[in-house]
């Protein structure tokens, strides 16, 4: 996705929205492009207390000293080695929950070095450049889940990603029939049927199918919405905003997974608006006459 310019007002909003959601910890990442490649490092001392993982630069916030540029800065020129060129925008965030249950969001912009290929950074630790195309990403298997989902965003949806399906997918019939007299689920599950994600190889893994014990014929599907969810905020699952947004909503209606409905309710397109207010009525069983 394209990053947002960046502006004193939004660097202010951004910090001002974390303090209000109760965030303990917030971080800046780097973004370093190189044609069609990011930076990823190799962090840690590989060992108990220092385990070894891939990040794409990042350093946490001390405040009140320091402001989100003053640690892209830093990041750049002494955890990469690089020559920082400029800042050029706001990607997006990614928040995780600590082992102690505090919250750390990660905030990420897009950067440009003068000399992306002359690194100073100290020979012990590796690093490499990821090509953002074709999705999936491949990454290392101990690349942190704030990187993933920041890289994602980088890269953007696949560039030949199908239109929208106008035939309902296999699975429509099973999914309905699982959901069947639950309202919020069988709202979801329309949801989702109408979207792209259930024609995607990369989601039947999260679709579980068997026969109804009932009648011992009727082919029952299940979504784990759950384990979708954190495939789609750990980058596994490359989509555009509007496929997102979808995908939240229906995993909230169903499965109860915490949604930020001011971010997954503004930007919708004409189509999926009028798809979300029909899951919604179908949900408090109003349905149009």
């Amino acid at each position: 996705m394209p990053p947002t310019p960046l502006t004193s007002q939004i660097t202010s909003d951004l910090l001002a929205a974390a303090s209000a959601g109760g965030v303990a910890f917030v971080h800046a990442a780097a973004i370093v492009r190189h044609g069609h490649r990011a930076l990823l490092l190799h962090c840690g001392d590989s060992d108990t207390f220092s385990p070894a993982f891939w990040q794409v630069p990042t350093g946490l916030l001390l405040a009140p000293a320091d402001t989100l540029p003053d640690v892209i800065h830093r990041v750049v020129t002494h955890t990469a080695g690089l020559d920082l060129d400029q800042i050029t925008g706001y990607l997006g965030h990614h928040d995780q929950h600590c082992a102690d249950g505090d919250l750390r969001r990660t905030f990420a912009f897009t950067v440009t070095s003068a000399s992306p290929t002359r690194m100073r950074r100290n020979a012990l630790f590796g690093h490499q450049w990821i090509a953002l195309n074709p999705l999936p990403l491949t990454l290392p298997a101990d690349t942190t889940p704030a990187s993933r989902y920041l890289l994602s965003r980088a890269a953007g949806p696949p560039a030949a990603r199908p239109a929208r399906p106008r035939q309902e997918p296999a699975c429509a019939a099973a999914l309905r029939a699982g959901a069947r007299g639950l309202l919020a689920s069988e709202a979801a599950c329309d949801l989702l049927i109408s979207s792209p994600w259930p024609h995607r190889a990369d989601f039947t893994r999260f679709i579980d199918t068997a026969t109804s014990i009932t009648d011992g014929v009727t082919n029952l599907a299940h979504i784990d919405w759950a384990g979708a969810i954190t495939a789609l905020q750990a980058g596994e699952l490359p989509c555009s905003s509007g496929e997102r947004r979808i995908l939240s909503l229906a995993a909230s209606l169903a499965g109860g997974c915490p949604v930020d409905l001011g971010e997954a309710l503004t930007g919708l397109d004409e189509t999926n608006l009028g798809l979300v207010v029909h899951a919604v009525r179908h949900a408090n069983d109003r349905h149009p006459a």
